[in-house]
């Protein structure tokens, strides 16, 4: 049977070279089926359409033709299971639930893959009640298929459920010992960095099995805990392991020497691999990065200060550049810093995609609004679409209230909260579009909602007083 690995979701430090695997059994799994003909037709064909092109040229081809029982449960099948599949990817539960309600007689281990979308359905919600007695159903009744259930369910959880997870696994019929240890001890990677006190058990097993990719992420762990001498061993173990040096592993190597100060070391082994591994150039052997990086966090105009002192600035720089002078609202110069970064880098690199995000922002916050607009709808991540888009609904909101427009702002400020969530300063404005609109019901609600959100903000209590005395200028409270 053919295996595909599906990478597991673990929180490591950001330069961790790859993830622990989790092997994952193929999807497409095929029962075998046995056709035995019940009408004069020869559907040999059909089945052989089936296999080959799928069931909607099977059930084209069929038509008009007496097909068994047989032919067209399987074509009806296969069809269904194509909805299901689809409903999941596009996170259509109601018209999951009702394939899956509609169709009980596929609840079977002949038919897996059903079972298995069945449990993904249910895990899609989380790990709950259900979803625990799916997997448990699937176990119990099918242990044939334990194992990849197991693996499947890993997959589609956080890795705060794998110890439940394979606590079920071992009580199962299908139960392997070997599977059991190789899918702990992947877990044990995994959730190395949430279990930092496991590194002396990891590093036994490690050790034993002499696992590059394990030393690598041990490594990784040491080097977040700023045990500078702990990762260089283990990055330095993981390469003699495997037998070949990778950029992140060289990274690793490199910031190891960095922490500790090792300079001389750090350029030899920098130059040895910047022309197979250019981006290795961002890495700086001298203090001065971390004082950048710390600096850059907080302090835009200092941040500039230190970037003027460097003769020539890599595309990261450029970056970072842009959207300190987007701080200061300079946008016009952060425009120029971007575009200097976009020049220089590949298109299918992260840094690139930042790069354009803040192009984005920097072009709306100039003024250059429609070209900003078509750029954001374009943004290869949906996080940078879905900021741009808030920045300039945002924008149009706060225009439209300097304009005195407040049944705009009323309008879509209301719109934005249900899209993106609330916004404290589009609170605010709408609480004053309803004032000076003399709606003193609204005015209030609105703003005594933020004055409990934020009940040491007094300009909250300051507003909310004034809409009380707009309502009853004979209150106690105007005085």
């Amino acid at each position: 049977m053919k295996f595909l690995y599906l990478v597991l979701l673990i929180t490591l430090p950001s330069q961790a070279a790859e993830d622990a695997n989790i092997e994952l059994l193929n999807n497409h799994i095929t029962v075998e089926v046995t056709s035995h003909n019940t009408t004069n037709f020869d559907e040999s064909k059909i089945w052989g359409i089936l296999d080959n092109a799928g069931a909607d040229a099977a059930r084209t081809a069929g038509k008009g033709h007496p097909l068994s029982d047989k032919l067209n449960n399987e074509i009806n099948y296969q069809i269904n299971l194509s909805a299901l599949t689809k409903a999941l990817k596009t996170k259509n539960t109601p018209a999951a639930k009702t394939l899956l309600s509609s169709n009980p007689q596929w609840r079977s281990c002949q038919r897996i893959q059903w079972l298995w979308l069945s449990l993904q359905n249910e895990i899609a919600t989380g790990y709950g009640p259900k979803a625990q007695q799916e997997y448990r159903y699937i176990q119990q009744n099918c242990p044939v298929h334990a194992l990849s259930t197991t693996q499947k369910v890993m997959a589609w959880t956080s890795n705060s459920a794998w110890p439940n997870i394979l606590t079920e696994y071992k009580k199962s019929t299908g139960y392997d010992a070997q599977s059991y240890a190789k899918l702990s001890y992947q877990v044990q990677l995994a959730t190395l960095s949430n279990n930092p006190n496991n590194k002396n058990t990891v590093a036994k097993t490690v050790t034993l099995k002499k696992d590059s990719k394990g030393a690598e992420l041990l490594a990784w762990q040491y080097l977040n805990e700023k045990n500078y001498t702990a990762s260089l061993s283990w990055f330095n173990q993981a390469s003699q392991w495997a037998g070949k040096n990778s950029q992140k592993l060289i990274e690793g190597k490199l910031l190891s020497l960095s922490g500790l100060e090792r300079h001389q070391e750090f350029d030899q082994l920098q130059k040895q691999w910047i022309k197979k591994y250019p981006t290795l150039t961002q890495l700086a052997a001298n203090p001065q990065a971390d004082a950048l990086t710390k600096t850059c966090q907080s302090q835009p105009t200092n941040c500039l200060m230190l970037l003027s002192e460097i003769n020539e600035l890599t595309p990261q720089q450029h970056i970072l550049a842009g959207w300190q002078w987007y701080k200061l609202q300079r946008p016009l110069t952060a425009k120029r810093s971007f575009e200097h970064a976009l020049k220089a880098l590949s298109e299918d690199t992260d840094d690139y995609q930042q790069a354009k995000y803040g192009y984005s922002l920097a072009l709306n916050k100039a003024g250059f609004k429609q070209y900003s607009q078509q750029l954001a709808s374009k943004l290869t991540y949906q996080t940078h679409q879905v900021a741009a888009s808030k920045q300039t609904m945002s924008e149009h909101v706060s225009a439209a209230f300097e304009q005195k427009n407040y049944q705009y702002v009323i309008d879509n400020a209301a719109l934005y909260e249900k899209k993106f969530g609330p916004d404290v300063w589009l609170t605010e404005i709408k609480g004053w579009s309803y004032h000076n609109q003399k709606k003193s019901t609204k005015a209030i609600e609105t703003f005594q909602s933020l004055a409990n959100a934020y009940p040491y903000e007094t300009k909250f209590k300051d507003a909310l007083k004034v809409a009380k005395c707009a309502r009853s200028k004979l209150s106690s409270s105007c005085n």
